[in-house]
């Protein structure tokens, strides 16, 4: 038996002249936490849907657990889904809304309040099941949406953007909460996204869609450090990306800027160098000297981030703040190293 849960093979949709969808191409392991990310209108909420059986594909094939579901009915499929919105019904209570599924399928009641009672107790709702939806707060509706899902026991859990509708502290509270219920429970869970700091601290591993097309595929630090193409490079997180051209071990930019002792078997059209790769203190004579000019500042608490002007280039610098560390401000003259060994060809 295939260790894949979940393969899309080929998938393709249009409305109408947009295409949505481009032979798509994806394996999804079991219990794998699986992020779908990209910015909004790439396709990975119509995958998603796809996936839960409410959008249909003009070709391709998709299989659960081996078996091809692309024409099975939404109740057909065994998998969950919690909407953005929530979706929770506002004239029943926590205890109706995580029911009602079970009541559909005709079970015992006896039966339903054992099931209930334990998906309460899973999502920390025991004490509120008598309450409507008006009267819970954001982060409780979504245990509610998650609770009415995971109480049918689904093989597949699909999350559309669930943590959006909070506010930022509980966002991150509530992604360690889905977390660790996805290890409680050992079920595959598929996450759709557009926040690559959610991406990267729940995912085993994503894929990162744009137009329409999954750009590249694996673990966070793995595309995090390798990424693929400058779209990649640009969506997991803040990068400096230069063209120019490499002859030698030397590279020289469109523009003029100069950096020295490249990898003799470096090749590409770009460097790219993260933030943090760009550093204010020599850390061994390896390293090259640069001097600018800084555009702006901004203090972020653990890390000040600086844009610099060098020859007409705009590069991002992150450092770690500490007590007393000079901190410079726009138009004051800054030197700065670069480590030639952390730099990332495209």
């Amino acid at each position: 038996m295939s260790e894949n849960i979940i393969e899309i093979k080929n998938i393709n949709v249009s409305y109408g002249s947009n295409h949505v969808l481009k032979d798509i191409n994806l394996n999804i392991k079991n219990k794998d936490f699986y992020t779908f990310l990209g910015p909004s209108g790439c396709g990975k909420t119509t995958l998603l849907r796809l996936i839960a059986g409410f959008e249909k594909s003009q070709s391709g094939e998709l299989f659960i657990e081996g078996n091809e579901i692309s024409h099975s009915n939404p109740w057909e499929r065994d998998v969950g889904m919690v909407f953005q919105n929530y979706a929770l019904w506002p004239h029943m209570t926590v205890y109706k809304n995580i029911s009602f599924g079970l009541e559909e399928k005709k079970i015992q009641s006896s039966e339903i309040k054992k099931k209930v009672a334990e998906v309460l107790e899973l999502v920390d709702l025991q004490d509120l099941s008598k309450r409507y939806p008006y009267q819970l707060s954001g982060g409780q509706q979504q245990r509610v949406a998650l609770a009415r899902t995971l109480v049918v026991k689904p093989k597949v859990l699909l999350l559309d953007e669930p943590l959006s509708n909070l506010d930022a502290k509980l966002r991150v509270q509530m992604r360690k909460e889905l977390l660790d219920l996805h290890n409680k429970l050992d079920i595959t869970t598929i996450f759709v996204t557009h926040d690559q700091e959610e991406a990267n601290a729940m995912s085993t591993n994503l894929a990162i869609f744009n137009d329409g097309i999954v750009q590249q595929v694996g673990k966070p630090v793995d595309l995090y450090n390798n990424p693929s193409n400058t779209f990649v490079a640009n969506f997991l997180g803040t990068t400096n990306v230069i063209e120019g051209e490499i002859k030698d071990t030397i590279f020289k930019s469109k523009k003029g800027l100069v950096v020295k002792n490249i990898n003799k078997n470096a090749k590409g059209t770009s460097i790219l160098l993260r933030p943090q790769n760009l550093y204010l203190e020599q850390r061994n004579e390896k390293f090259e000297k640069f001097i600018g000019a800084v555009k702006t500042q901004e203090f972020l608490g653990n890390i000040v981030r600086y844009t610099i002007n060098i020859k007409n280039h705009i590069l991002v610098l992150d450092t770690l703040h500490e007590v007393d560390k000079k901190i410079y401000f726009p138009d004051e003259e800054i030197v700065f190293y670069l480590d030639s060994e952390k730099i990332k060809f495209l």
